[in-house]
């Protein structure tokens, strides 16, 4: 959409790499179970953050789908892998500079994405296959706000992190 910048060009201030699962099917994202107490990537607030997404399981497991999803912002597409059965047979699923807020990853399939970190905050992304997320494929990133950015302590995280602890359980409260 017009109101989104391109970041195929952009300058990147982080890259990171997010493997979905494991060669033996885990329900993990880089080889880390969820923890609520745990922000697993760490960015400031504007910055153009681009992650490699991938789906850990063995090439060739196009069956095993993680559909990965991201809250708090949309994201572009800036590169699309494909190998193995899926190049042979597929077109690609989507087209670099296309802007998503999910996307399916296998074993043969990957994807570059590249987002602004829009708010501070905890941003969640996790397999959008309830089952997967239940069982710990889910993470947390902390955006900063780099003008008042406080010590990234061990004190300061489990501050933020019990924060969001109540504030998921106030959430839930609220619909039942």
């Amino acid at each position: 959409p017009s109101y989104y910048p391109d970041l195929c060009g952009a300058d990147v201030s982080q890259r990171e790499e997010l493997a979905f699962s494991d060669s033996s099917g885990g329900n993990v994202i880089n080889d880390k179970i969820f923890n609520v107490s745990r922000a697993d990537w760490h960015f400031s607030l504007g910055s153009v953050v681009e992650w490699r997404l991938t789906g850990a399981e063995a090439p060739g497991t196009g069956a095993k789908t993680h559909p990965y999803h991201q809250h708090m912002t949309h994201f572009q597409v800036v590169d699309v892998r494909m190998q193995g059965p899926a190049k042979a047979e597929h077109e690609p699923l989507v087209a670099v500079g296309d802007w998503r807020d999910t996307l399916p990853l296998y074993g043969d399939v990957g994807f570059t994405i590249r987002f602004v970190a829009p708010f501070v905050g905890l941003m969640m992304v996790h397999c959008h296959i309830q089952k997967h997320s239940d069982n710990g494929m889910l993470a947390l990133a902390q955006i900063h706000d780099a003008a008042s950015e406080e010590e990234r302590t061990p004190a300061a995280e489990a501050r933020e992190a019990a924060a969001y602890r109540a504030s998921v359980r106030g959430a839930g409260a609220s619909r039942e």
